[in-house]
């Protein structure tokens, strides 16, 4: 028996932003394997204990969102803003980041096991 590795639709994914385009702010526990959100605007969102490993977020706007408890190992992150946005307890081991990710004063992306990718 072959294990197959679920990935997010293209239909998902747009669901999801056009309803935080229409003002929803709660999405926790959304299940976003591998979700293409590059360049994705979801500024505040509530995406609580979600599944967005290996997704690829870079040039995504998550400022002040609150990713607690959520899956992100093996994200493209390079180049998000995460300034403010609640990281605890997420998992971003494997996690790709740059020297133009933002993050919140005093996060270490090293000591989260993030992989500095230029």
């Amino acid at each position: 028996m072959t294990q197959t590795i679920s990935r997010s639709t293209s239909q998902e994914v747009a669901e999801l932003l056009v309803r935080y385009q229409n003002g929803q702010r709660s999405f926790p526990q959304s299940r976003l394997p591998y979700a293409f959100l590059r360049g994705a605007d979801l500024r505040r969102a509530d995406l609580q204990g979600s599944d967005l490993h290996g997704a690829n977020l870079r040039y995504a706007n998550l400022r002040y969102s609150n990713l607690a408890g959520a899956d992100l190992r093996c994200a493209d992150l390079r180049y998000a803003d995460l300034e403010g946005a609640c990281l605890e307890g997420a998992n971003l081991s494997g996690s790709h980041y740059n020297h133009n990710t933002c993050f919140s004063p005093g996060f270490d992306p090293v000591a989260a096991g993030m992989q500095l990718f230029e």
